[in-house]
């Protein structure tokens, strides 16, 4: 029998080299574990890479509510839509839709605002905390989101939206198209109206995890990156395996933060979670003269314009095709026109750099963070859809409390994967 060449030990593993897996395995440290973490390629290299860079406790409303099946179905078969859904026989995808479908409730969407909301407002206090305490550079601004529509019907929805997020706490200002240009020069003064969410912040995530990384092995932490997950193995005396391309790395306790690849690393186990890969796409160009200043989201097309330092990206779209990393130029070319749309003309882009990562999306909208039932040294911290770089530092505090067994920043209840099994 072939033995299994095992290179290393530590308290924690952490799968996945993002923001959620490079929060998690800093606070870990923070609190005196010894801690892996593993990466498949190089840190921030997935969706932490080209992702909106927003900061959003607005953006608190999950993601099945209602009316979101209907307006997919609208949208299913136009390639440059902002939701397209590819019919495939995949019955993991099929399941995942009816639940999907199920939480599209306005009771169900009640529910899971506040928990957003506290998360987000939780991560957002904790990034200022970061920035601060470790000298992070990482364009980190709160400049607010301006949500700006381009039809009468969208700017009702958008108000509405407003009315409701209101009831939980939230300010908002709702702008006419005039307004929205005074605030923003770079909208354009004929939209139909926009709403101004003055608490949000933003920041380049793919230099937050960056810069957070270089800091891991300061604090303790072993980095191994290009090395990638195979699956899973029980050990000795309780502990739990990772099998890699490069050998096996063994643990107390083992954290999966590695998003869309987190299902096929539990199915080892036999547990089955419910995460589809949603792909989402961004470019990337050179700030323009005008470029604005201030998030701005389009709100009918779906599409986020970030600055970042002397770049601006357009980020957006949802496309449910399985685990599918392929580029489609059609439709991060609808990314760019969508937010273009709303804004003042600046010309040809430039050093243009075109991306498309995956999202995890649970059917209910809400992140998966806590234990697996019955496996108990077993962690899950996924699920976060586009949240993931906005909940990634609470993310990873929950995670790194729940393994120490250590009071609760937060109460956790709705996040536990439990949920679903």
């Amino acid at each position: 029998m072939r033995r299994r060449l095992i290179i290393t030990t530590a308290d924690v593993i952490v799968v996945g080299g993002g923001v959620i897996g490079v929060c998690s395995a800093y606070y870990l440290a923070k609190s005196g574990r010894s801690v892996i973490l593993i990466e498949q390629g190089e840190l921030g290299s997935g969706c932490s890479y080209g992702n909106a860079c927003l900061i959003t406790p607005s953006h608190s409303v999950p993601l099945p509510a209602p009316g979101v099946i209907r307006q997919a179905l609208k949208w299913m078969l136009k390639e440059d839509s902002p939701l397209l859904i590819r019919a495939r026989p995949d019955f993991r995808l099929f399941t995942w839709m009816l639940r999907f479908a199920r939480n599209c409730r306005p009771d169900t969407m009640m529910r899971g605002i506040p928990v957003l909301r506290d998360l987000c407002r939780a991560s957002l206090a904790l990034y200022e905390e970061l920035a601060r305490s470790e000298n992070l550079e990482f364009c980190f601004e709160r400049r607010g989101t301006l949500y700006v529509n381009s039809t009468d019907i969208g700017f009702e929805k958008s108000k509405r939206e407003a009315e409701l997020l209101a009831g939980f706490g939230f300010d908002s200002r709702l702008l006419t198209g005039p307004q929205a240009h005074a605030l923003e020069p770079a909208v354009l003064e004929s939209v139909k109206g926009a709403v101004y969410y003055p608490e949000d912040a933003h920041g380049d995530s793919h230099l937050f995890v960056t810069g957070l990384g270089r800091l891991l092995p300061k604090c303790g932490v072993t980095v191994r990156t290009n090395t990638r997950a195979l699956g899973l193995l029980s050990a000795s005396g309780g502990r739990i395996g990772v099998s890699t391309d490069q050998g096996e790395f063994q643990c107390k306790d083992l954290l999966l933060a590695a998003g869309s690849w987190v299902p096929g690393l539990t199915r080892a186990l036999g547990v089955r979670l419910p995460i589809q890969p949603g792909k989402g796409y961004s470019v990337t160009i050179s700030k323009p003269e005008g470029a604005p200043k201030i998030p701005v989201a389009h709100q009918e097309k779906k599409v986020i314009v970030t600055p970042l330092g002397d770049r601006l990206r357009f980020a957006g779209t949802m496309e449910f095709a399985g685990m599918d990393l392929r580029m489609n130029n059609i439709r991060a070319q609808a990314a760019l026109r969508g937010g273009r749309e709303i804004l003042q003309s600046f010309g040809e882009p430039s050093n243009i750099d075109s991306w498309c990562g995956l999202r995890p999306c649970t059917p209910d909208g809400l992140p998966m963070i806590g234990r697996l039932p019955n496996r108990p040294n077993v962690y899950i911290a996924a699920g976060h859809a586009m949240l993931g770089f906005t909940m990634g530092p609470v993310t990873g505090k929950l995670a790194s409390e729940m393994i120490a067994g250590a009071p609760l920043s937060l109460a956790a209840e709705a996040l536990s994967p439990g949920r679903f099994l």
